[in-house]
């Protein structure tokens, strides 16, 4: 207690010595953090302003089933009179009417020009007619390279819940980066689906597509699995892949179908105890051990055998699930793939050419 005592007396004593400068110190601090409060809102106020701009709703419906769904979409270019529109394929998935929602006031009916469902990603176009205005375009093939970071502020702007909450905005981080995916803690729900995920520069980083809403846990008191909800997981489609797969809808004009290997696989890395290491060399530290292979799969009919461990596909290492999907996900079927793989009682890694 007399140490406590000590404390105290010590602090006030401060006080004394210091006078006034410590009391005006104090006072000058929340002007500086309210001026730089301000200085942010201000940047997300206006990237906002102009981002959404650009954004839209998007309702789709099949009349003779009696279903609809709406989410929202990104202008990407303009042609003429006719504006291009990026969104998830899941939102039109089964349905055969269309329209663009823009200004939270007026419909523009719409074409679906393609798709890739492997990707989640399809285009829809409309046009104005003389009243319908300008509108702004994300002019993504001519945006400068950027590296995307964790850490790094993001705006999700969509239609939450449906068309009613036209261009709500919600702001948060990237919190992970996968070769498929950008994780970030922006708020989303259904109806944000096809939306754009932008930086505080105002440029599309992301179409938003999917959120973890559960995981599986175990209920302490009867031992039973039960549901625990999940906060700030949202997940959206990189740039990269956007621009790869808009290029291919548009010059297919149709349905773009990604390969796949016909295979079952499971990551290996010699640091982490695997039942791999059983008939894995030490000289190995990592790949994608092979587990399973389709009878008549692409990979089937290159020869590869279970067991064997993928290494690279296209001069391009392979270290986890994702990193196949990516690769896979960039190919059409009939194109090749090379793929270099070890395996037991071999002196070197084997080099398989699989047609795709």
């Amino acid at each position: 207690m007399k140490h406590k005592i000590g404390i105290v007396f010590a602090i006030l004593f401060l006080f004394v010595l210091t006078g006034c400068s410590l009391f005006e110190n104090q006072l000058d601090e929340p002007n500086i953090i309210e001026k730089e409060v301000v200085e942010i809102e201000s940047t997300v106020t206006e990237v906002y302003e102009q981002a959404a701009k650009g954004c839209t709703g998007i309702y789709a419906s099949n009349s003779k089933k009696g279903v609809a769904s709406s989410g929202s979409g990104v202008i990407y270019k303009k042609e003429n009179k006719t504006y291009f529109v990026v969104t998830n394929y899941h939102i039109v998935d089964d349905m055969d009417e269309y329209k663009v929602y823009l200004g939270g006031t007026k419909y523009y009916d719409a074409e679906l020009i393609g798709y890739d469902s492997t990707n989640d990603l399809c285009v829809l176009t409309f046009s104005t007619d003389i009243l319908g205005g300008e509108f702004y375009v994300h002019d993504i093939f001519n945006y400068p390279e950027e590296i995307v970071k964790v850490g790094q502020t993001v705006l999700a702007i969509g239609c939450p819940l449906g068309l009613s909450n036209f261009n709500s905005l919600s702001t948060g981080v990237v919190s992970r980066i996968g070769s498929t995916l950008i994780q970030t803690n922006a708020e989303v729900n259904p109806g944000n689906s096809g939306g754009g995920l932008f930086n505080l520069s105002g440029r599309l980083i992301g179409i938003n597509s999917s959120k973890d809403v559960y995981t599986t846990g175990t209920d302490e008191t009867t031992g039973q699995s039960t549901e625990v909800p999940v906060e700030g997981m949202g997940y959206a489609i990189p740039l990269k892949t956007i621009k790869n797969c808009i290029t291919t809808i548009e010059k297919r004009h149709g349905a773009v179908e990604r390969p796949t290997l016909g295979v079952t696989v499971s990551a290996y890395n010699r640091y982490l105890q695997t039942d791999a290491e059983k008939y894995l060399p030490s000289s190995l530290d990592q790949g994608v051990v092979v587990l399973e292979v389709t009878s008549g799969s692409p990979a089937a009919k290159a020869g590869v055998k279970v067991n064997d461990v993928i290494l690279s596909l296209d001069s391009k290492s392979v270290v986890t699930l994702d990193d196949i999907t990516e690769i896979l996900h960039s190919k059409e079927k009939g194109e090749t793939l090379i793929m270099k793989i070890w395996r037991s009682n071999e002196n070197e890694p084997l080099s398989l050419t699989i047609s795709l």
